[in-house]
C-alpha cells in the first residue's frame, strides 16, 4: 500500500496546507480518507477518480469541504466519457450533509452510502473496518488492511474512552490526529495532545506513527518533538508526502 498526504491542518487551509485528506492506493484501488478543504489541489484528475472510494470519518466541514469540488470534477469527466463508474462516498449512518445539498447536487457523479461500526467493506484486496470515537458528532476511526499490511486512521477523537489502542494494535502505520501541544488542551476531551497521540501509538505497538491535524499557524516541528518524547518512530504529515509500506 501507498499513502499520499493531501492535507494535514485544521480547521482551515492555507496557501501551502490543506485540511485533512489521505489517499491510499493498492493495485488499482484508491481509498480517500476524508476530503477536507483544498485536498483536490494534491490530486491528479481524471486518473485519481478511477476506482476511487471516499470515506468521510465525520461530518465536520474541515473533513469534507472539498467534496463539492470532487463532485463537480467527477461530473465533468463523466460527461467527457473519461469516468464510467460513480465515485462512492461513505458517510456515517443517520447523518446528513448540509441539509442534503451535496447529495442532491445534480452536477456530480457521486454516490453516497452509509456505514457504521458494524460495516465491513471489501475493495479489491483491501478490507475496511470502522470503530466509533468519542467526539461531539458521530465519528469513526478507519482500518484498512491487506493480507499482510494494516493502516489505521484515528480521525478526530478524545483521549478518555478512546478505543484506538486496541483498534490499531500492531498496525504498520497509524495516522493520528495531534491537535494540541502538550499544555494547550482545556477541559474538553474532543481532540488529542502530542503526548496522548504518542501514548496511543506506544501502547498499540504500531510500527510507525504519522501525526497530523495541526493548527495551521504552529510549526509542525514542535508537534514532532513532543510526540517523539513518547514514541520515537514518528513522522510528520506534509502535503505531497508519499509513504510506501514495505512487506
Amino acid at each position: 500500500m501507498k499513502l499520499k498526504v493531501l492535507g494535514s491542518v485544521s480547521p482551515y487551509c492555507t496557501k501551502k496546507s490543506n485540511c485533512p485528506g489521505y489517499l491510499i492506493t493498492n493495485d488499482n484501488e484508491k481509498i480517500l480518507l476524508d476530503c477536507g478543504n483544498g485536498v483536490t489541489r494534491e490530486m491528479s484528475f481524471p486518473s485519481d477518480l478511477e476506482n476511487l472510494t471516499v470515506i468521510i470519518s465525520h461530518l465536520h466541514r474541515d473533513h469534507y469541504g472539498d467534496l463539492l469540488t470532487l463532485g463537480y470534477a467527477s461530473y465533468v469527466y463523466n460527461r467527457l466519457g473519461l469516468l464510467k463508474d460513480t465515485v462512492k462516498v461513505y458517510i456515517p449512518r443517520d447523518t446528513c450533509l448540509d441539509s442534503e445539498y451535496l447529495t442532491n447536487m445534480q452536477e456530480s457523479f457521486l454516490e453516497f452510502l452509509p456505514y457504521d461500526d458494524q460495516t465491513e467493506l471489501e475493495k479489491g484486496k483491501l478490507k475496511i473496518n470502522f470503530q466509533k470515537n468519542p467526539h461531539p458528532v458521530t465519528t469513526y476511526s478507519i482500518k484498512i488492511a491487506s493480507a499482510d499490511q494494516k493502516i489505521v486512521y484515528s480521525a478526530d477523537t478524545g483521549f478518555r474512552q478512546n478505543t484506538i489502542e486496541e483498534f490499531a494494535k500492531d498496525a504498520d502505520l497509524l495516522i493520528c490526529e495531534t491537535t494540541f501541544l502538550r499544555n494547550q488542551k482545556g477541559a474538553e476531551d474532543n481532540h488529542l495532545t502530542t503526548i496522548e497521540a504518542g501514548t496511543i501509538a506506544k501502547n498499540a505497538g504500531v510500527k510507525k506513527l504519522l501525526i497530523t491535524h495541526f493548527w495551521p499557524e504552529i510549526p509542525k516541528r514542535k508537534y514532532k518533538l513532543e510526540v517523539q518524547s513518547v514514541f520515537k518512530k514518528t513522522i510528520t504529515a506534509k502535503e505531497g508526502k508519499v509513504l510506501t509500506l514495505r512487506r
